[in-house]
């Protein structure tokens, strides 16, 4: 269920929300509002995506895996 939410946008934002209604491409500036969030969050999820592949990438290229006593790099690590 939708809910009433205003906001405010600057008057370059509003007239180009308004040039999009008016071109017949949205039916009203809550479409394109709603549209761009949708853009946004999708480019978001895309670009987390993209991070966790180049971290995969990375440790893939990092070399051959070693054996880790937890114990024992715990140890070193408190000692930093």
């Amino acid at each position: 269920m939708a809910r009433t939410l205003t906001i405010s946008l600057g008057e370059e934002l509003q007239g180009y929300a308004q040039q999009l209604v008016d071109s017949g491409a949205y039916s009203s500036v809550s479409e394109v509002v709603r549209e761009a969030l949708r853009n946004l969050r999708e480019q978001k999820a895309s670009s987390n995506l993209e991070q966790l592949r180049a971290m995969i990438d990375e440790g893939d290229n990092s070399g051959e895996p070693v054996d880790l006593e937890v114990e024992k790099f715990l140890s070193q690590m408190k000692k930093r």
